[in-house]
């Protein structure tokens, strides 16, 4: 009994959403599915992740940026250049030989004297200077690009993941809060079907008084049992117009808008192994293929980080002007072109780098492990609430046969007054309860049900 459900009330079928198709609670689910705000807003982090993924891909690619630099300088450290003390000996000497030539020949020609020159002194800065550069730069080689792309792939994977989960997650809780909607629906149906008998009982109570048949405290109790059935009525309305807000709330509806019923004979059922189950959700579980993007993106990271000891190779060009103003002519522009290599040969920080990406990769193996023991129990005692939840059914059941008929024998003798009204009472109180505690029973399987799916991912999408 414990590995299958007996097939005489169950049928044997894997998935649950594949006999809901078309029914209004399937409907349902899609709605909720497009229109949910949470499940919009695990949308906008799986698409701000993408988002990741192209600024990663878009580092192969060449850049293009303009640079321009103009500059205004006053002052700061100078330099000496000594003209004056290296020419003036040379000067005086060529005066003094031309002094000479002049006064030994008459027709030496005239030669105008060299002046005395001052050592020149320069400002390191130049007053005004500018400089515009078009600079396009490409990567050749870059161990850090290629894993940190790699890296954001694979959590981008993970996030997108992490919408499936909760899509899965939004299905469970659409379903119970549709089955608990109907659980109170019908709650409120049968009180009032409970509220009819009780005033019927009271009309026939006063009928029986103006007879001289019952006294006056037989009116009195059928009408106290009147006043509490409407008591319980009306916390049964506001029980299903809560559950009624809930499950709007979570199609992103009006509180008040109406919610469709599916006749009970086409509610689902479903059975399963145990073991079938357990295996089931380590096949289908998000969780898992969650676990292993993050356990590659680690496995990146650990490459990162010893890559730091593979050299770097970019091409960079430069072309632009420069100068102590804006012009265009043959002296300003400029081109210049580069192979630049980095290479790292020493840092102490690339082992312990390393330790820790391999840390974190094993914390993650760790948390698989304990994911799959979490599954396992989960499944388990999702299994058995489900089979418990059955035997709730099958007694409700024969309870609820058993007051009906001990009911109409009651009434049918109170009518005929041969019982009391402590004993038609009871009997009501008892069909009343009955029909509630089955109402329970099977709306209450159909939300173990659909935990149960959840448990497997059983639902398809």
């Amino acid at each position: 009994m414990h590995k299958t459900i007996p097939a005489l009330l169950f049928a044997i079928v894997l998935s649950v959403s594949a006999q809901s198709q078309g029914t209004p609670l399937e409907h349902y689910i899609q709605t909720a599915l497009e229109s949910n705000i949470a499940l919009q807003r695990q949308g906008l982090s799986y698409e701000k992740s993408l988002a990741a993924l192209d600024e990663a891909k878009g580092m192969f690619f060449p850049r293009l940026s303009i640079q321009a630099r103009y500059s205004v300088a006053r002052g700061g450290r100078a330099f000496v250049i000594p003209i004056g003390d290296l020419m003036n000996p040379v000067y005086q000497n060529l005066n003094q030989l031309n002094s000479l030539a002049q006064a030994t020949y008459p027709d030496y020609p005239t030669v105008p004297q060299y002046p005395v020159i001052n050592n020149e002194e320069v400002n390191f800065l130049r007053e005004t200077e500018q400089e515009t550069v078009l600079r396009l730069q490409m990567p050749i080689f870059n161990q850090a690009i290629l894993q940190n792309q790699r890296i954001r792939q694979n959590l981008a994977e993970a996030e997108k993941i992490s919408v499936d989960v909760y899509r899965r997650e939004l299905v469970k809780e659409v379903k119970v809060a549709y089955f608990n909607h109907a659980q109170t629906r019908q709650g409120v149906a049968i009180l009032e079907n409970a509220l009819a008998l009780v005033q019927e009982n009271l009309r026939t109570s006063e009928s029986l008084y103006q007879n001289h048949k019952v006294t006056l405290d037989v009116v009195y109790s059928a009408q106290a049992e009147a006043e509490g059935v409407e008591q319980q009525l009306a916390e049964a309305v506001k029980n299903e117009k809560t559950a009624k807000t809930y499950f709007n709330f979570l199609l992103n509806r009006d509180y008040d808008a109406d919610i469709e019923q599916m006749p009970e004979e086409t509610l689902a059922q479903s059975a399963v192994s145990l073991e079938e189950a357990r295996n089931l959700a380590f096949r289908q579980r998000e969780e898992f293929q969650q676990l292993n993007y993050y356990l590659a993106a680690q496995d990146r990271q650990i490459q990162l980080s010893k890559g730091s000891h593979l050299p770097q190779f970019n091409l960079q060009a430069d072309y632009g002007i420069q100068g102590t103003r804006y012009e265009f002519n043959d002296d300003a522009d400029f081109f210049l072109g580069s192979a630049v290599m980095s290479w790292n040969l020493f840092d102490r920080t690339t082992k312990a780098k390393v330790q820790q990406a391999k840390i974190e990769k094993l914390e993650t193996e760790n948390r698989k492990t304990e994911l799959r023991q979490q599954v396992g129990l989960q499944v388990v005692n999702a299994f058995y609430d489900l089979e418990a939840a059955r035997q709730r059914i099958l007694k409700a059941r024969a309870e609820v046969d058993a007051a009906r008929q001990a009911f109409r024998l009651m009434n049918k003798k109170f009518a005929q007054g041969q019982a009391n009204l402590v004993e038609f009472t009871k009997a009501r109180t008892q069909l009343t309860n009955a029909e509630q505690s089955l109402s329970i029973a099977r709306y209450g399987y159909q939300a173990k049900l659909a935990e149960f799916e959840r448990a497997t991912a059983s639902y398809h999408f």
